[in-house]
């Protein structure tokens, strides 16, 4: 057991150095794509589009047409998907369902 043990806290530190490798990679990467601008232009760049949309005219959905009335024997749910019978010799195993 006390093996066992050794065993499983080594792999759990290799685990964690692992980890933290990665992290500072990511940090890394990510201070790649920081920038000094604290997000003013964004900002503005926003109202822009807020100001710009209370202007827009608001344009009516088309309404969807009435689904057709469904048979009252239901349906089973699939589809038909027609090959043309153009299949090859693995299709000769296979059955239809009924």
């Amino acid at each position: 057991v006390t093996q066992q043990n050794a065993a499983a806290s080594e792999e759990v530190s290799a685990t964690s150095e692992e980890l933290a490798s990665q992290a500072e990679q990511l940090q890394a990467t990510i201070a790649f794509f920081k920038t000094d601008d604290s997000g003013a232009a964004t900002d503005r760049a926003v109202g822009q589009l807020k100001a710009k949309a209370k202007q827009m005219k608001t344009v009516a959905q088309p309404r969807k047409a009435a689904a057709p009335a469904r048979s009252a024997k239901g349906s089973k749910g699939g589809f038909d998907f027609d090959l043309d019978d153009a299949g090859d010799e693995r299709d000769a195993t296979f059955s239809r369902a009924s």
